[in-house]
């Protein structure tokens, strides 16, 4: 009786566990998000992870094209190098956030105990 988990998760649309579809919301970063965001309908828990991952990574994708097109500066004498320096240091950084949130969001999402029947909060 006591050794007993009870799952709280509501139904999904791929009728997978809803912590291993919250999971797959970050695989791919935007795209799986963007997904997911546009074939679940049933789970508010899933579609809250799928919407903060196409807002997070889509938003550090775009950052990361803005620092690739700045690149292209870098041909400039002298100011080119500098640039190049700066934009590459600021590349790895952006690299660097994107791994550690990718990472972490996954994490979080698998290890969260909070899932959302309805309207109503349930804790696990």
């Amino acid at each position: 009786m006591y050794n007993q988990r009870s799952s709280y998760s509501s139904p999904t649309v791929l009728g997978i566990d809803e912590r291993f579809e919250r999971v797959l919301c970050y695989v791919l970063g935007w795209i799986t998000g963007l997904i997911f965001l546009i074939i679940e309908r049933r789970n508010a828990a899933v579609r809250r992870h799928a919407y903060q991952s196409v807002v997070v990574f889509g938003t550090l994708s775009v950052i990361g094209l803005i620092l690739t097109i700045l690149g292209g500066l870098a041909g400039i004498p002298i100011l080119g190098f500098f640039l190049g320096i700066g934009l590459g240091i600021l590349g790895f950084i952006l690299g660097l956030i994107t791994l550690i949130a990718w990472v972490l969001f996954m994490v979080l999402a698998f290890m969260s105990p909070e899932t959302f029947i309805g309207n109503r909060r349930e804790l696990m």
